[in-house]
């Protein structure tokens, strides 16, 4: 296709090899599932969209499978116990910088990190930088089950369930449902905050790290009704402890000198 040849007479040439059809292979095309793209289609612009008369098909990536939501259901029924975080990202500059969100969900505190591109590499640099500055036994203590969604920046979750040297595995990655998000709403939900300060289409052409700083401890201290007035900060300091707290960049902001605007990152 990339050389210009059309997908009907590609199949054509090459039927015997084929386990799927023309419309299967088209598909494909469509969920970003081949190297090839619509804009490889010479014809796919200039035709019209067909509405669809049954259910959109959906094939999981290899890195998806065994990670699905109904196996983190699953999961967690046999480790009823295990501290569950959500993932996501937040794009602050399309094409460029990119936040990194875990949302611990026995606390609602949420850690972000600063990333220059959006891409899985940038992810699991993260991972590493943290297991680093953390060590191995509050690491694994911290991060143990992580729902995301199927974005293309997580698309390689052994790096992040593994053990870098070993490479036995430490924590489980789980996914939402294709066009589930909502299954880690609580996350989704926390950015508002971030968008808050960082309206969507208004951000500055860079922020550093210590303005993402700046803007996780503003929004970790903010107290929460759910939490009976206490910040995602002071429960997750019970719990896991000030060290901990100190490690991931943590610090309490006092309640009159917390600011959820854009002044605060200008």
């Amino acid at each position: 296709m990339k050389q210009g040849q059309s997908l009907p007479v590609i199949c054509e040439n090459h039927r015997a090899e084929l386990p799927v059809t023309d419309r299967t292979i088209y598909s494909y095309i469509e969920a970003g599932l081949l190297d090839a793209r619509n804009i490889d289609l010479r014809r796919k612009l200039r035709r019209p969209e067909r509405k669809k008369s049954g259910p959109v098909l959906r094939v999981d990536r290899p890195c998806h499978v065994g990670r699905g939501y109904e196996d983190y259901q699953e999961y967690m029924s046999e480790n009823p116990d295990a501290g569950v975080s959500q993932m996501d990202s937040v794009v602050l500059k399309k094409g460029g910088q990119t936040l990194l969100t875990i949302l611990f969900a026995n606390c609602a505190l949420q850690p972000m990190f600063l990333r220059e591109r959006n891409t899985s590499a940038s992810v699991s640099g993260v991972f590493e930088k943290r297991r680093k500055i953390l060590g191995e036994e509050r690491f694994c203590m911290l991060f143990q089950v992580i729902v995301t969604d199927r974005g293309s920046e997580f698309t390689d979750p052994m790096r992040m369930e593994a053990e870098t040297e070993s490479a036995e595995i430490q924590r489980r990655i789980f996914c939402c449902d294709p066009m589930n998000s909502n299954q880690k709403s609580r996350c989704e939900r926390n950015h508002e905050f971030i968008r808050y300060v960082i309206p969507k289409g208004e951000a500055k052409e860079e922020y550093s790290e210590e303005e993402i700083r700046r803007l996780m401890n503003h929004i970790d201290s903010y107290p929460r009704k759910k939490w009976n007035g206490r910040s995602p900060y002071d429960l997750f300091v019970k719990i896991y402890g000030q060290e901990t707290a100190t490690l991931l960049g943590l610090e309490k902001v006092s309640f009159d000198s917390i600011n959820l605007t854009p002044a605060l990152v200008k």
